[in-house]
């Protein structure tokens, strides 16, 4: 016979009395942060008398959504409600402490738009998660919003050689105006730049805002960066949103760098976002930099940012390269040369040791049996395959049965070998990856890094040498030009003012006499002017997608179909799809600057159609760093 089971009663939950409505203002158009893309709008909630203060523009609240309580940031308050239906009631609130100002929601929601993403996306990258214990001990202070007298145009900053640029950027702080806030491309130049400042100003620190931080940590210096005045904020990407109190400034440090496109979806980047923020306030707004982008360059031809540059020299010497060789046969004199003088930097384009093995006799790539090519570790290494690390002790050349190897692709430990052999009984500092060097002292030195990682010395370098100089050049992206500027101008800068700078390639390429004139705008000219004929960025925009390969052709065929139909801009163009991999293709649609906002609207409303429709949602990216 079963044992009876024993009775368990059902629980419900009974949705709480709305009670009495706020008397002012009694609707609160909100964002619940759903985590559906196509739900992702907003939506009107009545506010009890009871929170009639307490919601205010910014402040996190929970509300009843779809069966079950969800947080949502209230984003305006209204007489009346934009629906005619039933509404519901907002049930708690969740913080006092506003985290987003009328200003900041406002940008992202134009961010938004202009990068065919939903606002949920945007608010998440730009504001921290709550932390309840953070709330309980942060004194909640109100934002004093500050106007100035006058509307400036924004401004880039050419970075001056022989000055440390962490020096030159603390020369456009100035707090008794109002707060500032600074954005750096990485942590290292985030650490970099508080230390600077904190050893110089320690009755007025700096408030970091940073990937590395803690989450308690990064939104207790949010809510601080919200509500203290005239105080400096130092931030990494995402801190371009940040709605800081009495804000004077916003300072972009090397506004072209890669690590400023934001990789996850949308895809928005911070010198774009930077304008469209001084565009809609009153904040002054300065890009500093060594090299424009190609973007800024244009608004600065057009007169819509204002190009601040001073005159330098520096002294620059250039030597063919020697085929297979390292370093050219006349490059070691002017070295030895410096190295009497003070440290040396060596800028090698890899890291690493060797990138790809080759027979030395009939020049063929070594390859595993996978199919991954061989790649050298070490001096004393054996091969090993970059796909599957099979080693190779007894490597011999499968096509000539050679067993001597040729390796390319030189990296920074190589490099350092071959140096150290030719300039013997010097102290050689490396500088790379894990093992980066913020500093060197002023000793005689050899100092190898590779881009990124360069350290400053304490009295500027003696010499600065760049190694294979037209490899920095060669990269297949859009992007390889302007980054490889930037790269030469930031190392050149490192050099003292009676120092040299020494570059292992020909002297007719042009940024031997860009660096020499401290110019490189004759160079930029050029390039635009070969952008421009062939409709390439930063003319005009461009969306990459990226689909599954058995979806990209009927995606592809709609996209024509919209071109032709007048709901996409008839003067844009599709190329693609084109295969990147053995599941996914790439599609990119290229439109004009008077379509953007029509174009971008149709790609939004493509991502809603799929996400109702229970489809995968679309990679897409609007004006990326890279088409590749």
């Amino acid at each position: 016979m079963a044992t009876p089971r024993l009775l368990r009663l059902k629980s419900e939950l009974i949705a709480k009395s709305p009670g009495q409505r706020a008397s002012h203002s009694p609707v609160a158009r909100v964002l619940v942060d759903t985590g559906v893309d196509h739900l992702d709008q907003l939506y009107d909630y009545f506010v009890p008398q009871e929170f009639a203060d307490a919601v205010v523009v910014g402040i996190r609240v929970q509300v009843p959504f779809s069966h079950k309580e969800s947080e949502a940031i209230v984003i305006s308050r209204h007489e009346l409600a934009e629906s005619s239906g039933p509404l519901k009631t907002i049930t708690k609130v969740l913080s006092t402490h506003p985290v987003a100002t009328e200003e900041s929601l406002s940008l992202a929601l134009v961010v938004a738009n202009r990068w065919a993403c939903s606002l949920s996306d945007i608010l998440r990258s730009s504001i921290p998660p709550r932390i309840s214990s953070v709330d309980k001990k942060h004194s909640p202070n109100l934002i004093e919003l500050r106007e100035l007298s006058t509307k400036t145009i924004p401004r880039f900053i050419a970075l001056k050689p022989h000055s440390a640029p962490l020096s030159q950027i603390c020369e456009e702080i100035d707090l008794t105006l109002g707060s500032h806030l600074v954005i750096v491309p990485d942590e290292r130049d985030l650490l970099g730049l508080l230390n600077f400042w904190n050893e110089r100003n320690p009755e007025n620190p700096a408030i970091a805002l940073g990937s590395s931080l803690t989450r308690r940590q990064r939104y207790s210096n949010y809510l601080d960066a919200m509500s203290t005045q005239n105080v400096l904020v130092v931030g990494t990407r995402s801190a371009v949103f940040a709605p800081v109190g009495n804000l004077h400034k916003i300072i972009v440090y090397k506004e072209s760098s890669p690590d400023y496109y934001d990789q996850r979806s949308p895809g928005w980047n911070v010198r774009d976002v930077a304008l469209l923020r001084n565009s809609r306030s009153e904040c002054e707004l300065a890009f500093l930099s060594y090299v424009p982008s190609l973007v800024l360059a244009v608004l600065i031809d057009e007169k819509r940012v204002l190009y601040v540059h001073e005159n330098k020299r520096v002294r620059v010497r250039a030597f063919a390269p020697t085929p297979g060789a390292l370093l050219p046969q006349r490059i070691f004199t002017p070295i030895r040369e410096v190295l009497k003088r003070g440290p040396v930097l060596f800028l090698v384009a890899r890291k690493g040791y060797g990138n790809a093995l080759l027979c030395a006799q009939c020049r063929n790539y070594a390859q595993c049996s996978c199919g991954g090519r061989l790649k050298v570790l070490g001096g004393s290494k054996a091969p090993q395959c970059s796909h599957c690390a099979k080693q190779f002790p007894d490597w011999k050349c499968s096509w000539c049965q050679s067993t001597h190897q040729y390796v390319v692709g030189r990296g920074i430990e190589r490099a350092s070998e071959e140096i150290g052999r030719a300039f013997p009984n010097i102290p050689i500092v490396m500088s790379h990856g894990e093992a980066m060097k913020d500093r060197v002292n002023d000793s005689k030195s050899i100092v190898i890094s590779t881009p990124g990682a360069q350290p400053v010395a304490e009295k500027g370098y003696a010499g600065v040498v760049i190694l294979d100089a037209l490899t920095f050049f060669s990269h297949e992206d859009l992007a390889s030009q302007e980054r490889a500027r930037e790269l030469f101008f930031e190392s050149s800068g490192l050099v003292r003012s009676d120092g040299d700078v020494i570059i292992a390639m020909e002297d007719t390429h042009p940024i031997v006499s860009a660096i020499t004139q401290w110019n490189p705008s004759t160079m930029i000219q050029r390039e635009l002017r070969e952008r421009n004929e062939l409709g390439l960025p930063p003319y005009g925009h461009s969306a990459l997608i990226r689909i599954d390969t058995e979806e990209a052709s009927q995606l592809a065929s709609g996209l024509r179909s919209s071109i032709a139909q007048g709901r996409i801009d008839a003067d844009s163009t599709l190329l693609g799809p084109v295969e990147i991999s053995p599941t996914q293709s790439k599609i990119i649609l290229r439109f004009s600057d008077d379509a953007l906002t029509t174009t971008t609207q149709f790609l939004r409303e493509l991502q809603r159609k799929r996400g109702i429709a229970k489809k995968s949602l679309l990679y897409l990216r609007i004006d990326p760093y890279s088409l590749s």
